[in-house]
């Protein structure tokens, strides 16, 4: 039987950053077992967006540090850039409440120590001179903004932590788990692993792993696709004049993004009607799979992108990629303690892995090493939701949170779907 201080339950950013991490506290007995690839599921085909953008400070704290490792640290410790480009992004809008939404996050990022620009419409034409500014009043500019090669950047992080002793099995999925004498034991094909601590990294598969854990994992895969255009000549010619990349664009009144991808463009859409996929548990024989192009459904966004963008137009649909990432009830990644259960965590559920992978893995590390966050918990807690988040609460919570992805956040709002499962005592009364 196999020993080992920590078991890693799945090989995407946010698994491979916990394994980082921790080898970097000094906890080199650590395991990641994976059931296909490193990558395999989310990570692999993630468009890499990589932002400053959050309506809260631990958020932001996430996502900064996974821009700095991702950016810097990882560069420096193997010798090998991890594909990132400091492109900067913006974000524009025709809705006040989008500005007051902007000068908020603006002010919270002030304090923070990760300023964000507020613009003009004049500014946004300087930024970005493919975009058409009708009926434009604003936007907000993230300058340290960019986006990274998924593969690269785990690749990059696991080579690390192989060297710091920590261990990695492939194609090994995990059969069963449970706990004994105050241990956990893992099964797989390649043996039995005794392990003091237990992670579900599984993304994807989370609910799945949770299963075996005796936990309800409140994540749901929802498909979202992409599509990668062919040569763009106005990009192409940027290039050639030596013109630094276009910063990504969102537009969230329409619901999409696009970036630059080499001569050509990435444009992403957000539907309001989400497909969820798999939710009662995903094909044992599923690994770095897409599913089939469904463009029909996602035909306004594309061309309400293409009239802001109108070199969009010129480039042909190279690729569609088509692919599930998972969402919590509050498009919240599930990081922390297991509820219940001892030396038991989740480092699952983030609907933006590689955007925030890299800080996940730093902050569940920190909890684990010093038995305290690194930082206020609360909107990542995996503890937030109880048994009461059931089957039919996941899904239409993921649902809506998928349409509203690019949705204004009001201070304190309550969003609707899956209400009137927790009534207090006094709610007929009220």
């Amino acid at each position: 039987m196999t020993k080992a201080q920590v078991v890693i339950i799945g090989g995407g950013a946010m698994g491979v950053s916990l394994m980082y991490h921790l080898v970097k506290a000094g906890w080199s007995d650590v395991l990641l077992v994976e059931k296909n690839d490193l990558t395999h599921g989310s990570t692999w085909h993630a468009a890499g967006l990589c932002t400053h953008f959050a309506h809260n400070p631990t958020i932001q704290e996430l996502r900064a540090t996974s821009v700095r490792l991702y950016r810097d640290i990882l560069p420096q410790e193997t010798g090998r850039d991890c594909g990132f480009h400091r492109s900067g992004a913006m974000r524009i809008t025709r809705n006040p409440d989008r500005m007051d939404e902007f000068r908020h996050v603006a002010g919270l990022s002030d304090f923070t120590g990760y300023p964000l620009e507020i613009l003009t419409p004049e500014r946004i034409a300087e930024l970005h001179p493919l975009a058409k500014l009708d009926g434009l009043i604003g936007g907000i500019y993230e300058p340290d903004d960019g986006h990274v090669d998924p593969t690269l950047a785990t690749q990059a992080m696991a080579e690390v932590a192989r060297a710091g002793g920590a261990e990695i099995w492939r194609n090994c999925p995990v059969t069963a788990i449970r706990q004994e004498d105050g241990h956990w034991l893992i099964d797989t094909p390649k043996g039995t692993v005794d392990a003091v601590h237990v992670v579900n990294a599984a993304g994807t598969w989370g609910w799945e792993i949770g299963h075996m854990m005796g936990l309800n994992i409140p994540s749901v895969p929802v498909l979202h696709q992409y599509l990668v255009t062919d040569t763009i000549s106005v990009v192409a010619d940027r290039i050639s004049q030596g013109l630094p990349e276009l910063p990504m664009i969102r537009d969230p009144e329409e619901s999409w993004y696009v970036r630059q991808e080499r001569d050509g463009l990435i444009l992403g859409p957000y539907e309001k009607d989400a497909k969820v996929w798999s939710v009662d548990g995903v094909p044992p024989d599923f690994g770095a799979d897409l599913m089939p192009p469904d463009l029909d459904s996602v035909e306004h966004i594309i061309l309400a992108a293409m009239d802001r963008i109108p070199a969009l137009e010129t480039g042909g649909v190279k690729s569609v990629i088509n692919g599930p990432i998972t969402f919590t009830p509050d498009a919240n990644p599930l990081i922390g303690p297991a509820h219940g259960l001892q030396n038991a965590w989740l480092l699952t559920g983030s609907s933006m892995g590689v955007m925030e992978g890299g800080g996940a893995g730093w902050f569940l590390a920190h909890w684990m090493t010093h038995g305290a966050p690194p930082m206020d918990a609360l909107a990542v807690d995996s503890r937030r939701f109880g048994t009461w988040a059931d089957r039919q609460y996941r899904v239409a919570k993921a649902v809506e949170c998928f349409g509203l992805q690019f949705g204004v956040h009001y201070p304190h709002e309550e969003r609707p779907a899956g209400r009137g499962l927790r009534l207090s005592p006094l709610h007929d009364m009220m």
